[in-house]
């Protein structure tokens, strides 16, 4: 899977989850227009979504498998998120 540092890098994260556009801009929380503006390389997602993109894309880096990764989506977004990122970062230098 490539990097999430091109329109293909999105999309790659995209498939390999099986969501439509519609569905990634609901998990992002921005408009299907702005995923299809992504993907199509007219812009970038910048911030806290390319943090989002960025996790999704190490989870699934890690071995995790879609369904894993998209347990308890949609629903409580902080809860989420949290799962979101302790599946992408859990052991990668968190000191105890």
């Amino acid at each position: 899977m490539n990097e999430v540092r091109s329109a293909k890098g999105l999309r790659d994260v995209r498939r390999a989850l099986a969501l439509s556009q519609e569905h990634m801009a609901r998990l992002l929380d921005v408009s299907y227009a702005t995923v299809n503006r992504w993907e199509g390389g007219h812009s970038f997602p910048m911030g806290a979504t390319l943090d989002l993109y960025r996790a999704l894309s190490i989870a699934l880096k890690a071995g995790h498998r879609a369904d894993k990764i998209l347990q308890g989506w949609p629903g409580d977004r902080g809860r989420y998120l949290l799962h979101l990122f302790s599946l992408a970062y859990a052991g990668k230098g968190a000191s105890t």
